[in-house]
C-alpha cells in the first residue's frame, strides 16, 4: 500500500537534497505547499515530491536560476493535462515505416527524430505525473 503523505526526512532521502533546501524551496516556490500535521511537520504529498523533483531538475540538472526555475515550473503547470503536453510534442510529426516520427520547423532547417516506442514511453510516464497531480 502506498503512502499518503512522507515526512521531510523520507522525502529528503527520496529526492537526494538536505532537508533546509527543502523548507528554502517552500519559500520560493509558490506551487510548493506541503500540508502540516498536528504536531506542525510538514507532509509531502505525490504530488509534492512531483513538483521537488522537477525543481530539482530545473536547478541541479538545467543550471537555471531560481527565476528560471520558477518560469519552467508555471509553463509544466500551466499545459495542464498530458494530452494537451502530448499534443505540444507530436504537433505536425509524420510517422515513417520504420516507427520513426520527423519533427521539423516550417522552416525546414530543424529536425528532431525519435523513435515511436520512446514516445509511447514519454507519453506513458507524462500520464502518470499528471494523475499524480490531479489526485492531489
Amino acid at each position: 500500500m502506498q503512502k499518503l503523505y512522507h515526512s521531510i526526512s523520507e522525502v529528503s532521502e527520496l529526492v537526494d537534497e538536505e532537508q533546509h533546501i527543502l523548507r528554502y524551496w517552500e519559500k520560493e516556490f509558490d506551487q510548493l505547499k506541503p500540508k502540516k500535521n498536528r504536531g506542525g511537520n510538514r507532509i509531502y504529498s505525490d504530488k509534492d515530491l512531483v513538483l521537488l523533483k522537477l525543481i530539482k531538475k530545473y536547478l541541479r540538472i538545467d543550471k537555471l536560476s531560481l527565476k528560471g526555475a520558477k518560469e519552467q515550473l508555471d509553463k509544466y503547470l500551466t499545459l495542464g493535462q498530458e494530452a494537451t503536453l502530448f499534443g505540444h510534442i507530436a504537433h505536425s510529426v509524420d510517422v515513417f515505416d520504420d516507427g520513426t516520427l520527423r519533427k521539423s520547423r516550417k522552416s525546414g532547417q530543424d529536425e528532431i527524430y525519435v523513435n515511436r516506442s520512446e514516445l509511447t514511453e514519454l507519453y506513458s510516464t507524462l500520464k502518470e505525473v499528471s494523475d499524480i497531480l490531479k489526485s492531489s
